[in-house]
């Protein structure tokens, strides 16, 4: 099966072994109990705006070029998954022909927004809101139970305290609206996590925080791993980085290799804690 974080060729390791359709962002194939999902960065420019929303679940746009996007087909797919006993894995875009497994999702729910089609023109698309799991069989980050009350995360919780609560499942409640606040409340743990982990310091350069905020010693949150640059929420995917830092792991010529040093000093830092 797919290891999370590892990058796979579509064509072969994918449609090589299961089928399924080679081509856009939905692909499922018949004798296998999968949906396979891909995003991608060039698909912004249709109205592919795939990234992490308003409630911290992962917004994933339907499939359909031109026109309304309807319920069938993909879409479908997406939607009735658990009740046709398959699992929707996604897959983001790191080269041309390779992507990078990024966990199991779960439909949640989805809503309706305009958004452009491949001519310009702006119809109905179907936006759906997946919660991601990205525990791996071979992590030592496996979930715990899930939530059993509303406890808030706060900053003068212990680092072990919120790691706890960010590795929490958020998959098991049958109410949607618990299953939404589910995530946000593991997705605030998650950036308090990141900050207290850092102790003042970014963890990047390792230079004292810029100055001081209402909050404590300014840092920003970034996700080492693309998806939108938004997630997904696990400890040893983020990092909190000084504005610096922050800006170059985005837009510096070396971002990339910059990014993998990052995500070596949090794995060595993460192996310490657990």
């Amino acid at each position: 099966m797919f290891e999370v974080g590892k990058t796979y060729n579509r064509r072969s390791d994918i449609h090589g072994v299961y089928k399924g359709q080679q081509y856009g962002g939905i692909a499922t194939p018949s004798k296998h109990p999968y949906v396979f999902i891909f995003t991608s960065d060039a698909g912004e420019a249709y109205g592919y705006d795939d990234g992490y929303g308003t409630d911290d679940t992962f917004w994933y746009t339907g499939e359909g070029q031109v026109g309304d996007m309807e319920m069938i087909k993909g879409n479908l797919a997406i939607k009735d998954h658990a009740k046709n006993y398959k699992q929707i894995l996604l897959f983001e875009s790191v080269d041309k022909g390779e992507v990078r497994h990024v966990g199991i999702c779960e439909y949640i729910t989805h809503h309706i927004e305009q958004r452009p089609d491949k001519n310009g023109e702006l119809r109905n698309a179907i936006i759906f809101h997946l919660n991601i799991d990205q525990t791996d069989k071979n992590s030592v980050e496996e979930p715990g139970e899930d939530y059993k009350s509303s406890r808030k995360p706060t900053k003068g919780m212990s680092l072990k305290e919120l790691r706890g609560i960010a590795l929490k499942s958020t998959s098991k409640s049958t109410y949607k609206k618990q299953q939404i606040s589910n995530i946000q409340i593991r997705s605030k743990a998650i950036k308090l996590y990141a900050k207290k982990r850092a102790d003042g310091s970014c963890e990047g350069c390792g230079e004292n925080a810029p100055f001081s905020s209402k909050d404590g010693p300014y840092l920003e949150v970034h996700h080492m791993f693309r998806l939108a640059d938004g997630g997904p929420d696990k400890p040893g995917n983020v990092i909190a980085l000084c504005p610096t830092c922050h800006r170059r792991a985005h837009y510096a010529l070396d971002s990339k290799a910059f990014n993998n040093e990052l995500i070596l000093i949090i794995k060595a830092k993460e192996d310490e804690i657990a």
